[in-house]
C-alpha cells in the first residue's frame, strides 16, 4: 500500500515519546482503514486508500528514517508487511487503544455552567503543533489553518485542516481553575 508522505510527517507529531507507553511510539494501521498516532493528550487520524491486511503499529524510529531517506520531494512511500519504503521494520509488540472512544460526536453536552466551549483551554504548544500540521497538509500560507471545534469544556475537542477531509485531529481540554484563563496563540480559527 501506498501511503502519503504529508499524511505521514503530520501524524509524527502526535505520537508518543514516552517509553512506558511503547504501543503508542509509533503509527498505528488500522484494518478500518485508518492511520492513527496519540500521545494521549492529542490524535491525528487518517483515511487510508487501502484497507491494511492487518492491524499494525510501525515503530516511529523506522517512520522517521524511512522519510528521511526518500527526501524531501518523495510524495508517497510504500508500506508492506515488514517494510515502509526502503527500511525494514519490525512492528512494535502490542495493542493500540480503541481510538474511536474519543472522537467527538458533536453531540456531546457541557455538565454544568463553567463547562460550555466558551471555557475551554487548550495546551498551547499542541495548538502550535496542530498549525504545524496544517501546513505540512495544506501548504504554508494557503488554506492550512488547524479550526478548533469544542463543544464542551470537558470533552475531547475535533480540528479540521483546512479544505483536507481526508484526515483530523482531537485534543483534550486543559482544565484551569475558574479564575485562571489560558488564551489560544497561534494563527487557529475556533469555530462555533
Amino acid at each position: 500500500m501506498l501511503i502519503p508522505t504529508d499524511i505521514l510527517k503530520a501524524a509524527l507529531i502526535c505520537a508518543s515519546q514516552e517509553e512506558s507507553r511503547y504501543y503508542l511510539r509509533g503509527v498505528h494501521l488500522s484494518t478500518s482503514n485508518h492511520l492513527v498516532t496519540t500521545d494521549g493528550h492529542r490524535m491525528f487520524v487518517a483515511r487510508l486508500a487501502e484497507r491494511p491486511s492487518a492491524d499494525v503499529i510501525i515503530p516511529y524510529n523506522n517512520i522517521t528514517a524511512a522519510l528521511k531517506l526518500a527526501g524531501a520531494r518523495c510524495r508517497e512511500i510504500e508500506v508492506t508487511g515488514d517494510r515502509i519504503g526502503q527500511i525494514a521494520y519490525q512492528p512494535v509488540d502490542g495493542t493500540y487503544p480503541d481510538w474511536r472512544r474519543v472522537v467527538p460526536t458533536g453531540e456531546e453536552t457541557p455538565s454544568g455552567a463553567n463547562d460550555g466551549a466558551e471555557h475551554v483551554h487548550f495546551n498551547n504548544r499542541y495548538i502550535g503543533d496542530f498549525e504545524r500540521m496544517a501546513d505540512i497538509l495544506c501548504g504554508k500560507g494557503k488554506l492550512g489553518q488547524s479550526v478548533l471545534h469544542p463543544v464542551t469544556a470537558s470533552a475531547p475537542c475535533l480540528v479540521t485542516f483546512g479544505e483536507r477531509a481526508d484526515c483530523f485531529g482531537v485534543i483534550m481540554p486543559v482544565r484551569h481553575k475558574a479564575d485562571r484563563t489560558a488564551p489560544l496563540t497561534r494563527n487557529v480559527v475556533m469555530a462555533g
